[in-house]
């Protein structure tokens, strides 16, 4: 097996593997941009308040954690997105034969570090997902500290899941 033949290779499987990652970014941006708007709690409705319109929950840390990663996993997916997109655009393959896809080396290197950057940020936004959803029903669920506490403990398997992922990787 030669250079090229390899390289066509390594070009596949990151086409493949970003098709994929493109469809997740766009329903994480999707899932985010949607809780931004549609925050846990209710708003003050009192119709001769200050505050009328805002957020109840603002002044509980756990609330403020939650939009905080919230908009943390809205910008990395969104970045994700676009990461996706410009490999899309910037690095289409000129095909010479039915089955060779021609890249130089520079555009070769951009793509594997567009990509490798793109699954960062993939990677990010599920983390900061997790970590919304938990503080966002922790910021609901404070009064019942039990049940605050599960969902807390259940949200956490989320990154230990993470790590046996990466140690099967690592360990393959």
């Amino acid at each position: 097996m030669n250079s090229n033949d390899n390289d066509t290779r390594i070009i596949k499987m990151i086409r493949d593997a970003a098709q994929t990652h493109i469809v997740v970014a766009t329903l994480l941006v999707t899932v985010t941009f949607a809780a931004g708007f549609t925050l846990p709690g209710s708003f003050e409705s009192d119709k001769d308040s200050s505050d009328k319109g805002m957020a109840i929950l603002t002044k509980k840390s756990a609330f403020c954690a939650f939009v905080v990663t919230d908009a943390i996993a809205f910008v990395c997916s969104a970045g994700a997105v676009f990461s996706y997109f410009v490999m899309a655009m910037t690095h289409r393959p000129k095909v010479e034969g039915l089955l060779d896809i021609v890249l130089t080396q520079k555009e070769l290197r951009i793509l594997r570090k567009t990509y490798i950057l793109a699954t960062i940020l993939l990677f990010l936004s599920m983390s900061a997902v997790v970590i919304a959803f938990v503080t966002g029903l922790y910021a609901t669920l404070e009064n019942s500290v039990g049940l605050a506490a599960t969902v807390c403990v259940i949200g956490c398997l989320a990154f230990l899941i993470y790590v046996l992922v990466f140690y099967v990787l690592v360990t393959a």
